[in-house]
Order: C-alpha cells, then sequence, then structure tokens
C-alpha cells in the first residue's frame, strides 16, 4: 500500500468509527460536491484528496488531524463556546448535543472526576441551576448587573436533561469520585450574590436553600443505594470519596464506538478531546486515584456517614449565615 493511500484511509476510517460509513458517504459527497463513485474512490484511497478537500472534510466533522495522525504527540481539544455573544440556550443546546451521546443504544461507561458537583444532580433541582445558569452568564456573556430569577424558557429544556440523564443512570455503569467541599463554590457564590442583592425576589432564595437540602439528602440515598432513583432499576452506580482534593472537573465517556473526554476548567466553559491516547492515560491516573479514595456507595457506611456529617454540619453554618444576611441586606 502506498503512502498516499494508507493516510487517506486512516482518515476515513477514523470517521466511519466516529460517524457511520453511511453518514461519512453522504456527508462527504455533499460537502465535496461529488457523486457517490468518486466519493468512494476517495474513501478507498483510490483517489488522492486535495489538501482543501482534507480540510473542508475535517472542519465539516468537527475533527481534529492531530487526533488522527499524530495522535501521541498532540492532544487537539474543541472549545465549543465560541460565539462572542452566547446565551444560556445556546449552552443549553450545545449540551443537548454531548447528551445524545448517552443516549446511544450501546455499551458505555462513564466517570466524572468532581471538583465541583456534577452538574447532573442540579437537573432535577431547578432553583439551583437557574442560580448557576445566571452566574455562568454573569462571569462570561452578561455586561449588565447580575440579576438572579426564574427563567420559564430554561425550566422546560431543563425538564428534558432531567429526564435523559435519568434514563442514563437508571441503566448504565457510571463511576463518581467525590470531596466534601464540592458545594463550598455553591455556597459562597450564593452568598456573594445576597451580600450584591442579585436576587431580584427573596422567594428565590428560600427555594434555593430548601433545593440544597434536598440536593443532600439525595446525595445520601444515591450513595446508601448505589442508584439516582428509588422507583427505576438499578444502575452500576460507584461512588468513591477522595479527601486529597480535585482542582479539576474531568468527564470520561467510553462506548462501543467513542471516547470523549470533557475539561471543565469552568462550566459551562470546558474543552472537548477525542484523543484515544489522552484518553488512555486519563483513565489509568483516575484508577490510582480510585485505588487512594474510598468506596462509599452501598459499602463504607463508617466513612459515608463521616461524609455526611460534615456537609450537613457545613450546610447548617451555610444556611445561618444566609438567613442573617437576608436580615441585613434584604430589610
Amino acid at each position: 500500500m502506498n503512502e498516499q493511500k494508507f493516510y487517506q484511509e486512516k482518515f476515513f476510517n477514523y470517521l466511519s468509527n466516529k460517524f457511520s460509513s453511511e453518514h461519512v458517504l453522504h456527508e462527504t459527497m455533499e460537502v465535496l460536491m461529488l457523486k457517490k463513485g468518486a466519493t468512494y474512490k476517495r474513501m478507498n484511497g483510490d483517489t488522492a484528496l486535495l489538501t482543501s478537500e482534507l480540510v473542508k472534510l475535517s472542519n465539516h466533522f468537527n475533527v481534529s488531524l492531530d487526533n488522527i495522525y499524530q495522535p501521541e504527540k498532540y492532544i487537539s481539544c474543541f472549545h465549543p463556546f465560541w460565539k462572542e455573544k452566547a446565551t444560556s440556550i445556546d449552552f443549553m443546546d450545545r449540551f443537548s448535543l454531548y447528551m445524545a451521546a448517552l443516549m446511544r443504544n450501546e455499551k458505555s461507561h462513564m466517570v466524572y472526576l468532581a471538583n465541583e458537583l456534577p452538574i447532573f444532580y442540579y437537573f432535577s433541582h431547578r432553583y439551583i441551576f437557574n442560580f448557576s445558569l445566571a452566574i455562568w452568564n454573569h462571569l462570561h456573556w452578561d455586561k449588565d448587573r447580575l440579576q438572579i430569577k426564574e427563567d420559564k424558557e430554561i425550566d422546560f429544556k431543563l425538564e428534558t436533561f432531567r429526564k435523559d440523564i435519568t434514563k442514563y443512570y437508571a441503566s448504565s455503569p457510571v463511576t463518581e469520585i467525590w470531596n466534601s467541599n464540592m458545594l463550598s463554590n455553591l455556597y459562597q457564590q450564593i452568598i456573594f450574590s445576597i451580600s450584591i442583592r442579585a436576587f431580584e425576589d427573596i422567594k428565590f432564595v428560600e427555594n434555593l436553600i430548601k433545593e440544597i437540602k434536598s440536593l443532600i439528602e439525595q446525595l445520601r440515598q444515591v450513595a446508601f443505594t448505589g442508584s439516582r432513583e428509588d422507583d427505576k432499576e438499578e444502575g452500576d452506580l460507584k461512588i468513591y470519596l477522595n479527601e486529597f482534593g480535585n482542582y479539576l472537573n474531568i468527564l470520561m465517556y467510553s462506548s462501543e464506538s467513542t471516547k470523549i473526554s470533557f475539561l471543565g476548567f469552568d462550566i459551562p466553559q470546558f474543552l472537548i478531546t477525542y484523543n484515544e491516547h489522552f484518553f488512555n492515560y486519563s483513565t489509568r491516573w483516575v484508577n490510582k486515584i480510585k485505588k487512594r479514595s474510598v468506596l462509599i456507595s452501598s459499602d463504607g457506611f463508617q466513612y459515608r456517614e463521616l461524609f455526611f456529617m460534615k456537609m450537613e454540619t457545613d450546610f447548617k453554618q451555610f444556611e445561618e449565615r444566609v438567613d442573617k444576611m437576608i436580615g441585613v441586606y434584604y430589610q
């Protein structure tokens, strides 16, 4: 096999593993404006791809040539939030795109190394999610004064997320690595928002506190049963506790057809890479962390109880501080 044919076949094999061969065929025909026969010749390496055609296809399929040809040397990451004036809906639409991978009918496994509580837990708590999204908007996109209030459009999308995530967690193996400071950033954001009178209605704060209390109880139930929903078939959910600390949110998703790493340096500003070498290296690293962690789902009663005692103590102190601050800033 000549060198040109080898690299060309490698390119299309990569696309076919990521998508279906039929999808690659029809999309290539459309992008390069070719007939089926001419497209097959390019996919088989019988007709050489022009450099411009290679670039067009890599851009269209959103794949990195470094990932295909030099994955050992380069890690190519994709940043989805490139719009200068992105909105909450842009973020949620983008999130929906990646959640579609979870809904595929194939065996998969997801690992979440959590600096903050995994975002999936917020989907069933509308006030927490609305609050977090308002903060993200203010930090990244909005130039106006921070205003926190209910958003009906967000609530509608949130219900779809909740259903999809519940479906996935009920049937797929998931591993999460927690730490006792997962809610600390959320607490600090709420306290600061009260101090600048960002909440439009104090009722929102009251509902927010109720939801956090409910969330902690949900976490306790999840850790106790190893399952997300009481009335759902139990999934293979394993939760580890690691108190050495982790300063980065990392989600790794693997299935029969793909391996994806999500690196969250500030939600929703996360990076995505399909680099398999990076994925495998990260997997080995996470496995080492697991060895230095304690399994608290189903097993690990003593460590689990100590963990939730601290979480409940932290919440009580936070709740008392919020109550005092409301008296000062909203009277």
